[in-house]
């Protein structure tokens, strides 16, 4: 490839303020988790170690799509012991002891996780068998981040506390919602009349931008690739190549490649037509290049095809999902979850443009993350449902209100340490990372929002206007998987 698998920054800024997350994350889990926060804190740990070092031993270059899957897979990482420190603490609240809670936490906490994991999972593969370039990076680093987060939620932390199980450990966890009782499913016609809202409004600005709102890889431009001399950093190229470009021409992307284990820096600058002649001799002049500029033709063709290629690698995903939550739940929880995560895109799509970005492979990494957050947040709740349907007796709303009310806490928690690292990126991480960084925060909270007040509300709907019985769909696949073990064994 004359292209590297991973196409952005990792310059020792981006480290920085990659580790400041990270921190700020570890800081939050030990406030609200306390000793067990110290547990994930070891598991998140061996899950970055993993990760780097897989990277590292196949030589990627770690950018912004390396970044895209990195954050999310921390995202899910951390999930997955909220997931399980929740569970745990409703087991100790019921009065068991620390090992049974421990036990009773993980088994109950599996199939959210598990099922929330192999649907990213369904997404990266789509990824990997459609996609190329800088998307075709971003689903490797989720693959493998997924891997290693399943392997440290369930396993490595699993065994910290199987060593420590004789010091009968202190587990206090500090309460956050508690004892809340919100009749989520009764705010139904409120939200729904925001959703559309949002949702027509992105969609109307969408025509009215048409393709003004693409960037330089989706509308064609020039690509300029160059090895940077001692002491160039991308703020001066930046100011550089924005001092160069006429006006009105389309947002410059400017990338630095930092190859893992390696001390050269390469910048590839991509700009519209207008500007490629202009800005390659300022290069030139500036003595920020060393040595000869490689200059490549971005054509229209070749950007519309990328355009067609990402497009269809999401949409076969959704294909994807929406067919596996179909195996693993029901049609109508399939439904809530792909509806929910339409809505999603559409609105951070919508919002982002809004905001003046424009469309580009960096956002569509944003976007791609932003989808394997949603469908990730909405497993979970769908999970707690299922499992409030089997269980429990009471009127299908009831038992749903009670399922998004016990997951309310796990739901905001994840968000906030997820936000916590991205918005270390967008403050510190430089411009390469501002939109991208602006992008995941916008889909983090229309996410998290869509998991309580669009995917629940509309398995619901779907149920009542087909005229469904959920809990005994439920029920009998419960009864059909039984008999099936059994038949076999």
């Amino acid at each position: 490839r004359s292209t590297p698998l991973y196409s952005s920054a990792a310059s020792d800024v981006y480290k920085r303020q990659g580790l400041l997350g990270i921190a700020l994350t570890a800081l939050f889990m030990m406030i609200f988790y306390r000793f067990a926060g110290f547990i994930a804190l070891i598991g998140l740990t061996v899950n970055i170690i993993l990760l780097f070092g897989i990277l590292a031993i196949f030589k990627a270059d770690f950018t912004l799509a390396g970044i895209a899957g990195v954050i999310l897979t921390i995202g899910i990482a951390i999930d997955g012991n909220v997931l399980i420190y929740e569970r745990l603490r409703e087991e100790r609240d019921t009065g068991k002891g620390v090992v049974a809670s421990i036990q009773a936490a993980y088994e109950k906490a599996f199939s959210a996780i598990f099922d929330a994991q192999i649907t990213t999972l369904i997404t990266a593969f789509i990824l990997l068998w459609l996609a190329e370039g800088a998307i075709q990076g971003f689903a490797v680093t989720l693959t493998i981040g997924i891997i290693v987060s399943l392997f440290s939620a369930l396993l490595v932390t699993r065994v910290c506390y199987n060593w420590l199980k004789g010091m009968n450990p202190k587990l206090k966890f500090t309460p956050v919602l508690s004892k809340k009782n919100i009749n989520f499913l009764g705010l139904t016609k409120k939200t729904r009349i925001l959703s559309i809202l949002l949702i027509l409004i992105s969609i109307g600005w969408l025509g009215y931008k048409g393709g003004d709102s693409l960037g330089i890889e989706f509308a064609g431009g020039q690509q300029l690739r160059f090895n940077a001399t001692q002491g160039t950093t991308q703020e001066k190229i930046d100011e550089l190549v924005n001092d160069n470009r006429s006006e009105g021409s389309k947002v410059p992307q400017i990338q630095e490649l930092t190859p893992i284990g390696q001390d050269k820096t390469i910048f590839s600058v991509r700009v519209s037509d207008t500007d490629g002649e202009n800005v390659k001799d300022a290069l030139n002049s500036s003595g920020l290049a060393d040595g000869q500029i490689q200059s490549q033709q971005i054509r229209s063709q070749v950007a519309g095809e990328m355009l067609i290629t990402s497009v269809i690698a999401l949409l076969a995903g959704l294909v994807a999902i929406f067919l596996y939550i179909t195996f693993r739940f029901e049609f109508s929880f399939a439904m809530g979850a792909i509806i929910a995560l339409v809505h999603d895109l559409v609105i951070v799509i919508g919002i982002t443009v809004l905001c003046g970005l424009e469309l580009n492979l960096i956002l569509v990494g944003a976007f791609l993350t932003i989808a394997g957050y949603s469908i990730n947040d909405t497993i979970v709740v769908f999970d707690r449902i299922r499992e409030g349907l089997k269980t429990q007796r009471g009127a299908q709303d009831a038992v749903m209100n009670n399922a998004i009310n016990s997951t309310l806490t796990r739901t905001i928690l994840t968000s906030v340490t997820t936000l916590l690292t991205v918005f270390a990126l967008y403050l510190f991480g430089g411009p390469s990372l501002r939109d991208f960084s602006f992008a995941i925060i916008i889909g983090v909270l229309v996410g998290t929002y869509s998991s309580i007040f669009v995917a629940s509300p509309i398995v619901a709907f779907w149920a009542k206007w087909r005229k469904i019985n959920l809990r005994r769909e439920i029920l009998d696949a419960e009864q059909e998987t039984v008999e099936s073990a059994a038949a076999t064994n």
